[in-house]
């Protein structure tokens, strides 16, 4: 390979770096919000589904972590799975201890409970993750 058409790779290889992350902070929002309303807008310290339309940043929705811990007790193993799988954005840590609580340990045994909408919303999540 000679050196322009590496160096012209290389160029086009970080354009494309930028112009995902210079909009990945909205994609990120937007897929979160779509996780908080299934998930439930009293679990993010919202009252109702229009204050998760109306968020304008994730912190507006950070995970409720005593009302999530008191749900994971009653909710179905499916849902516990999605909870642990989006909020290990929030915080890896919790996130992987839901999720291993429930009997699932990889990204890979999450993403076959998962079903297809959740899976959409978690891909979003990991493509468009930049830190909390």
């Amino acid at each position: 390979m000679n050196a322009n058409l590496a160096l012209q790779q290389a160029m086009q290889e970080c354009q494309r770096t930028q112009q995902h992350y210079a909009n990945a902070s909205q994609q990120f929002l937007t897929a979160w919000k779509k996780a908080a309303l299934i998930i439930g807008p009293q679990f993010f310290h919202c009252e109702s589904k229009e204050a998760i339309d109306a968020a304008t940043h994730r912190d507006q929705l950070r995970p409720d972590h005593e009302a999530i811990e008191r749900y994971l007790g009653v909710c179905s193993i499916g849902q516990g799975i999605f909870i642990g799988a989006v909020v290990s954005f929030f915080n890896g840590d919790w996130g992987a201890d839901i999720c291993s609580g429930f009997g699932y340990s990889g990204i890979g045994d999450v993403a076959n409970r998962l079903d297809l909408d959740e899976l959409e919303i978690v891909v979003e999540l990991m493509l468009s993750h930049t830190g909390w």
